[in-house]
């Protein structure tokens, strides 16, 4: 291969880098990353540091029926009685004529517990509603330019996630073994380009 003809394939093969292949590898890497943030998560509850996150309140709170996702039967065992209404404390929210609220002793944690969600540690799951919303929300202008970006997509779920992370901390961050994987997912697929260039 002459200079020239060498010259005129890395062109080529960086033009297309840049643009369609890199457009596609970016994509590529924003599903990936998200993948891996929510198996750790949700997994291990384990954040970006290698940190656990802090775990559920046993804060006693405020709860009715709608607090809970399963009402046939957490809100059954709590409030399905006149009997086992008697027993608890009530608090009235929103002023006169507000709504009678019970409050619920071992807070957050024994409202998952209720419904029947793990404990362990914290996994942002107790709808099962955020984390299926969280995709890649980049188009593919961001990923030409090398740019994946992933995060809620309704406002409802934006909001949660918001709520989640200034609670807790950085849900959607990367560790530093995570990124290093990316990287190097990345490079090998950039020389896959190189190589099917013929260089």
């Amino acid at each position: 291969m002459t200079f020239p003809e060498y010259d005129k394939k890395l062109q080529k093969t960086i033009t297309a880098a840049k643009s369609h292949y890199n457009g596609q590898m970016m994509a590529s890497i924003g599903v990936t990353a998200l993948k891996m943030i929510y198996d750790r998560v949700t997994k291990t509850g384990v954040n970006a540091k290698g940190q656990k996150f802090a775990p559920y309140s046993t804060r006693d709170m405020l709860v009715g029926c709608k607090s809970f996702t399963v009402k046939e039967s957490a809100c059954e065992v709590l409030l399905g009685s006149k009997a086992k209404r008697k027993k608890l404390e009530w608090r009235t929210v929103g002023g006169e004529g507000g709504v009678r609220l019970a409050i619920l002793k071992g807070g957050y944690k024994k409202l998952r517990e209720m419904q029947n969600r793990q404990t362990a540690f914290v996994d942002f799951s107790l709808t099962n509603r955020m984390w299926p919303n969280i995709k890649l929300i980049s188009n593919n202008g961001n990923h030409q330019r090398g740019i994946a970006i992933i995060g809620a997509k309704d406002t409802e779920e934006k909001k949660k996630l918001e709520g989640n992370t200034k609670r807790k901390g950085d849900i959607l961050d990367l560790s530093t073994k995570e990124v290093d994987e990316l990287k190097k997912t990345y490079n090998l697929s950039m020389l896959q380009v190189f190589r099917s260039n013929g260089l």
